[in-house]
């Protein structure tokens, strides 16, 4: 009897299907090979700012860093300086990127584009220059440095690099990377690649879901861009704002710009309550904001005071025919500053405060004007429930409160992974574009792990999982280098 042959068994398919796998792992870049690579790093040879370029310097650095851990030493080099026998790695705005059709300036907040162009591979975000200039430097106004993000997300998907801890102190850009050795650092760790493989298909272009995820101190390292962790760009995040737009020191000369107390106008001590029936109360909070966006910047913030007391003249009864309902006051203030600031400085965008007395939305309209966004102060589901029929054009930002020391002690773990994990998917299913963390969380001995599954879960909330993502914290914190 005759053994079947090939063709019997109908194998050709099958054979094609291989041999389509087989060309396709042939195709992929092959950036580093058995401690061996042909490529150098590029930068752009025009920037923004010194800033910038100084972060992006260290950017490059970083990536060389992860080939140096392999053996390999590739060389960084200005565009107008490449090398052009030898496929690159270019970063940020270059010469070749704008001709292969990338325009970076329509990119928003820290989206970035990682694209593979013949054996070139393209890592480019949105990288701008501060525009508003602050005094406080508590609360400075950052750059944004987008080819970073690209980069460190692009180090570990491919490079083997994970960002375990803070790799610089709080209000430090990726420049500062300039001062600590990257190769020694506990915070990297880059693990051993025998090889390097890019596909040749690559062509992401990501906007990541938060535009800033802040805590004071704020941070702009590695660390913090690998775990989804913006600082503010040109943006005022979340506030009691009346009292900047009426300072205390007006009382002397303007006591009637504060709250009716039992007959006598309350003097601030500490924080202010006013007379928002007063009309040049109602004008100097206008003028705060837009004074904000005329200094430059895009966004900014509006709130009632912290310890929230009613003035009790009676214009403030009457105001708006709400009688006592104070916080049907307030949302109907806020949104005529808001329609006014949309009418007067176009483009120009409010955050409005939900907090305590505003915790509620609004009972009289369910339609904010177009440049409006509501800052929740509870991000729990009871919390966001309200707002679901509430037309919110700009989305939500909030408060999280997980490292918050006054819910108790930070010397103890406070938040399991699951927690997390569940916290992060509530916050994307329902548009929460920014966080502020009240507690930034600082043990990063016992709650390491944890920190890093809410960076990580941030890149992708509807596929990454706790019980995924500890091991691979674990396996860059003790890495098997045998």
């Amino acid at each position: 009897m005759a053994l079947p042959t090939f063709d019997d068994l109908n194998m050709k398919p099958l054979l094609a299907f291989f041999l389509s796998l087989t060309a396709a792992t042939a195709a992929d870049l092959s950036l580093l090979d058995a401690g061996k690579s042909d490529y150098q790093i590029v930068l752009p040879d025009a920037v923004p700012s010194p800033a910038i370029d100084a972060s992006l310097q260290q950017t490059a650095r970083l990536l060389q860093t992860a080939f140096l851990a392999n053996k390999a030493e590739i060389a960084i080099v200005r565009e107008k300086e490449r090398d052009g026998s030898k496929p690159a790695l270019m970063l940020g705005n270059t010469q070749f990127a704008q001709k292969n059709g990338l325009d970076v300036t329509k990119l928003r907040d820290w989206s970035y584009v990682q694209r593979v162009v013949g054996r070139d591979v393209i890592l480019a975000g949105n990288d701008q220059a501060s525009k508003a200039k602050v005094e406080n430097a508590r609360r400075p106004n950052w750059d944004r440095v987008g080819t970073a993000k690209a980069a460190v997300d692009f180090a570990r998907e491919f490079l083997g690099v994970r960002f375990l801890y803070p790799d610089l102190p709080g209000y430090t850009p990726v420049s500062g990377a300039a001062k600590i050795d990257l190769m020694a650092s506990p915070a990297i760790e880059f693990l051993p690649m025998k090889t390097i493989t890019v596909p040749d298909s690559l062509n992401v272009t990501k906007t990541p879901l938060l535009r800033v995820n802040s805590a004071h101190p704020a941070g702009g390292s590695f660390y913090d861009l690998a775990h989804n962790r913006f600082p503010r760009v040109d943006e005022q995040f979340g506030g009691h704002t009346w009292e900047r737009a009426v300072p205390a020191e007006l009382f002397a000369e303007h006591p009637e710009y504060f709250a009716l107390i039992s007959g006598s106008r309350l003097k601030p001590e500490g924080n202010g309550q006013y007379c928002l029936s007063n009309s040049e109360v109602q004008e100097r909070i206008y003028r705060d904001l837009v004074s904000h966006l005329e200094r430059g910047f895009d966004s900014v913030d509006l709130g009632q005071p912290d310890g929230f007391r009613e003035c009790q003249c009676e214009k403030c009864e009457a105001l708006y025919g709400t009688g006592k309902d104070w916080s049907e006051k307030i949302w109907i203030f806020n949104r005529e500053v808001a329609q006014r600031v949309e009418k007067s400085h176009p483009g120009g965008q409010i955050t409005m405060m939900s907090y305590i007395l505003t915790a509620q939305p609004p009972k009289t309209f369910n339609q904010f004007p177009a440049n409006t966004c509501i800052m929740l102060t509870g991000t729990n589901e009871e919390d966001i429930a309200p707002w679901r029929g509430i037309e919110v054009p700009r989305g939500f930002t909030g408060y999280v409160y997980n490292w918050c020391p006054n819910l108790g002690t930070r010397y103890t773990p406070m938040r399991t992974p699951g927690y997390i994990e569940q916290q992060v998917q509530r916050l994307a299913a329902n548009r929460i574009q920014s966080l502020y963390r009240d507690g930034p969380g600082q043990l990063f001995g016992l709650e390491g792990p944890v920190y890093y599954t809410m960076g990580r879960m941030f890149d992708d909330p509807a596929n990454h999982h706790a019980k995924d993502l500890i091991p691979e914290f674990c396996e860059g914190a003790f890495p098997d280098k045998r």
